[in-house]
């Protein structure tokens, strides 16, 4: 019998606080630039992985999973920083 695997990461509910601390901020701005670090790596082995020898179906599609992942991570800064509008300076 398979057990069924979820990618949703449940949340403990937070209540929005009027002000917001210094340390969430700095927290907040640390999480969204290793986000972009992450964005620049995978577009590097992107293009590593797109100059590899081998199967052209396997070099596609790993670049392919690649591309995805990078979509993904830059959805993640742009529901970090509400979509551009929160810059923590």
């Amino acid at each position: 019998m398979l057990e069924h695997m979820s990618n949703i990461i449940p949340l403990a509910p937070r209540l929005k606080q009027a002000k917001t601390t210094l340390s969430e901020v700095e927290e907040r701005a640390a999480l969204a630039a290793d986000l972009i670090d992450l964005i620049e790596r995978v577009r590097e082995m992107t293009e590593h992985v797109a100059a590899l020898p081998g199967p052209s179906m396997q070099i596609q599609q790993t670049a392919q999973h690649l591309l995805d992942a990078g979509t993904s991570l830059e959805r993640a800064v742009e529901t970090l920083t509400e979509n551009g509008e929160w810059v923590p300076f």
